[in-house]
């Protein structure tokens, strides 16, 4: 038995998707797109990528499901660097500190700050390893829906509002791991987010509540309407002291440090033009949840992060994980998403 759903606004064409479907005999989907386009243009069929300690090249991996599609590495740098809807732009490339990513900070905040996708110079952190067929995702999604980046990753270096120069490599590995939908165990609206921690040798105990696990950057152009759920169900608008809930009208932080931080299960931005058209980040587990308004060296953006589970420290040396979902549609469709996901995952991880 399948439920259907639909989706609507900005993404303007009808698509329906299963939610679930009880039926042993239905045959996997067929795999995503997924190809390295260099900058000369020419593609490689296997989806390679660079790894082995070496910065990754500057081409570009793409993945597409049919509702969802999404560039990495730009610029050499290991992240979700650009994500469509539709073929609807929602978040472009801009800095190594922006994209789909993950970063974390110790007691000293913004002075040591291991990100992901580099440092405030623009020098990409090291890649260890990209995996483009990544079956992680504990729910049958096969692995041709995932990809998978293992980095060690640099210091933001970024203190105070200017960048001082080039961030150290800190002695952690970070794995961010990102699987699309496939309709099945998944809705095409959806997007499981892996991650791992793991504290090396001379590395700095990190912070849960000012570690992002994810940092997303949409363009406020299109998403400026923020809003919270405590359940995943239910979602309030998050309105900044003084302001309304339309991020667009906030100042630019950290300037003013005009913002909304809430403890919640799922934060989400909805369409400046069409409010039927939103983007959540959701966590099964309530945590610190935060908007911010921001200039990017492009883009005027709307950062959504959601904290690390959990307060205190991460003093070990073991492999910390935690899982987020990424859902895109109408109100309605991103609670369906959330319900989908959360009957068919059952290790949410300590992140």
């Amino acid at each position: 038995m399948c439920t259907y759903l639909r989706i609507a606004g900005f993404m303007s064409v009808a698509l329906l998707f299963f939610v679930v479907c009880e039926n042993p005999a239905k045959a996997d989907p067929p795999p995503i797109e997924c190809q390295v386009q260099s900058a000369a243009g020419s593609a490689s069929p296997d989806c390679g990528g660079g790894g082995g300690g070496v910065s990754p090249p500057s081409n570009t991996t793409w993945a597409n499901n049919g509702i969802i599609s999404m560039n990495v590495d730009e610029n050499g740098f290991p992240m979700i660097s650009n994500l469509s809807v539709l073929g609807n732009g929602v978040m472009l490339f801009d800095n190594s500190g922006a994209g789909l990513q993950m970063d974390a900070r110790s007691s000293l905040g913004n002075a040591y700050n291991p990100t992901q996708a580099g440092d405030c110079a623009q020098n990409p952190s090291k890649l260890l390893g990209l995996n483009t067929a990544w079956g992680g995702n504990g729910i049958g999604i096969p692995a041709s829906y995932g990809i998978q980046w293992r980095v060690q990753p640099r210091n933001y270096n970024q203190p105070g509002a200017t960048c001082p120069g080039a961030g150290a490599l800190l002695p952690y590995e970070f794995d961010f791991a990102a699987t699309l939908g496939d309709g099945v165990h998944l809705p095409l609206q959806g997007m499981i987010i892996d991650m791992s921690v793991t504290p090396l040798a001379g590395s700095q105990a990190l912070e849960r509540g000012v570690s992002e696990l994810p940092a997303f950057f949409p363009l406020t152009y299109y998403f400026s309407l923020a809003y919270w759920s405590p359940d995943g169900v239910s979602f309030y608008p998050c309105n900044a002291s003084g302001y309304s809930n339309d991020t667009s009208t906030w100042p630019l932080w950290p300037t003013t440090g005009v913002n909304c931080t809430v403890t919640a299960k799922a934060i989400m931005l909805c369409g400046t033009f069409n409010d039927d058209t939103c983007l959540a980040l959701y966590s099964n587990q309530a945590t610190g949840m935060a908007f911010t308004h921001v200039q990017g060296a492009k883009w005027n953006m709307t950062a959504m992060s959601v904290r690390m589970v959990g307060n205190g420290y991460i003093t070990d040396f073991k492999t910390h994980t935690g899982v987020r979902l990424l859902a895109v549609g109408n109100p309605s469709t991103i609670q369906a998403v959330i319900a989908a996901a959360k009957a068919h995952i059952t290790n949410w991880g300590d992140l």
